[in-house]
C-alpha cells in the first residue's frame, strides 16, 4: 500500500496521522473523564511536541538529511521548555531545563533510529519504541530533579513511569499507524519476530 502513495503524501501522513490519533485518544478521555473535558487539545498539544519531531527525523533519516534533527531538536527544546509555567520553571534552573530537554531530543532520535531503521518486524519495532522511550523519560525527568535538588520518593518515581508508560503507549501506537502510511528503507539487523509468529 506504501508504493502506491507519493512520498510527499507519506511524508504528510507520518506527520498528520499521528496527530489525529493523539487528538482521539485523548478526546475518549476526556468522555470517560480520565482528563477533564477542556483539556483534551491540551493533552493533545503536549503529546504531538514527541510525535512531531519524532515523524520529522524518520523522514530526514530516510532521505540522508538525519543531521538536521539536531535543528528539530533543538527547535523541539525551545518550544517545550516555552510552554512550562512560570510558576512551575522557579522549581528548575533554566539552563538545566535547556540542556536536558535538548538531549532528551536528541535521545529520542536515537531510540527512532534503533527503532525504527535497525530492528526488523513491525511489532519488535513499537515494543522497543515503547521501552526505549519509557525508559529515556524516566531518566531524564529524574536526573533533571536531582539535578535541581528535589527530593525525589518512589511516590514521584512511580507517577514519572505511570505518566511515561501513558504517554509513550499513546505516542508509539499514534507512530505507528502513521507508518503504515510511510515506507521504511530495508533494515539492516533482522529480527523479523512476526515472520516468527506467523510461522507458528
Amino acid at each position: 500500500m506504501q508504493k502506491n502513495i507519493h512520498p510527499i503524501l507519506q511524508s504528510l501522513a507520518l506527520l498528520f496521522i499521528p496527530l489525529l490519533v493523539l487528538l482521539l485518544i485523548n478526546y475518549i478521555f476526556s468522555l470517560t473523564g480520565r482528563i477533564p473535558p477542556s483539556s483534551y487539545l491540551t493533552a493533545t498539544f503536549k503529546s504531538s511536541l514527541l510525535a512531531i519531531p519524532i515523524g520529522l527525523y524518520i523522514i530526514l533519516y530516510k532521505y540522508k538529511k538525519a543531521y538536521l534533527g539536531f535543528i528539530v531538536a533543538l527547535i523541539a527544546t525551545f518550544i517545550t521548555v516555552g510552554t512550562i509555567s512560570p510558576t512551575d520553571r522557579s522549581y528548575y534552573n533554566s539552563f538545566s531545563l535547556y540542556v536536558m530537554n535538548f538531549i532528551y531530543f536528541v535521545s529520542l532520535m536515537g531510540i527512532s533510529y534503533l527503532s525504527y531503521f535497525v530492528i526488523s518486524g513491525f511489532k519488535l519495532k513499537n515494543i522497543i519504541f515503547i521501552t526505549g522511550g519509557l525508559v529515556l523519560n524516566t531518566l531524564s525527568i529524574v536526573i533533571l530533579l536531582a539535578i535541581n535538588n528535589v527530593n525525589l520518593t518512589k511516590e514521584i518515581i512511580r507517577d514519572i513511569i505511570s505518566r511515561g508508560l501513558d504517554q509513550f503507549l499513546m505516542i508509539g501506537l499514534a507512530i505507528a499507524i502513521g507508518l503504515l502510511f510511510f515506507e521504511l528503507p530495508q533494515t539492516d539487523i533482522i529480527v523479523n519476530t512476526d515472520q516468527e509468529e506467523d510461522d507458528l
